[in-house]
């Protein structure tokens, strides 16, 4: 065989084929004994961050390691979270609010890790016109003593005049009359009038 090749090939040209000879039986030992896995279609498709982003808790089973998952929460938050659902439950994502530590920007960012629950209204996210916003607004609402989550909930009143209202409200002590809220930067007479059949200043 190697008289054969020294007619046709040089020395060098010899080496070189039996060093691409060497290789390819090396790779088809490889490829027949599966000494190299191939991927796992499955193991890839975990890693769609897309797919994994869709994951949603309730946050009335959540546990305490899953909710340490979610960007922004970390295990401090987590048992805030635990305790406050024990005392009181959630009745809304937008409940999230109510918990210290927990403001606009977080809330946004962590509220789609968990499922919509049938009884709240996203206002904040709602396209619809105003004349259907008005059929989902609350009864009388107590500025004294209520939430973001509530306040929100007025006609003309978004997150951060929600967020005014209560640090207002802490500065005042209480409001002693309705026109108290035209302190809030951001409201004049006509945004109260819009919003002032629905409040109350107690019980």
């Amino acid at each position: 065989m190697k008289k054969i090749l020294n007619n046709f090939l040089t020395d060098n040209e010899q080496k070189i084929l039996l060093f691409l000879v060497f290789f390819a039986f090396l790779g088809l030992i490889i490829k027949y004994t599966g000494l190299l896995a191939e991927p796992n279609p499955q193991a890839v498709e975990s890693l769609n961050l897309e797919k994994d982003y869709e994951i949603k808790y309730d946050l009335n089973t959540v546990s305490k390691q899953e909710l340490i998952t979610i960007s922004g929460i970390g295990e401090k938050r987590a048992e805030d979270i635990i305790a406050y659902r024990n005392k009181n439950g959630f009745r809304s994502r937008k409940d999230l609010l109510n918990i210290k530590g927990i403001g606009i920007k977080r809330y946004s960012k962590m509220k789609d890790f968990f499922i919509e629950m049938s009884s709240e209204t996203d206002i904040v996210e709602s396209s619809e016109p105003e004349k259907e916003k008005d059929v989902i607004l609350p009864k009388i609402i107590n500025i004294n003593s209520a939430g973001i989550d509530e306040l929100i909930m007025l006609k003309g009143i978004g997150p951060s005049k929600a967020e005014k209202i209560v640090a207002l409200r802490k500065e005042l002590g209480k409001f002693n009359s309705i026109n108290d809220l035209l302190k809030v930067k951001g409201i004049g007479p006509k945004t109260l009038e819009k919003f002032k059949k629905q409040i109350i200043l107690g019980d």
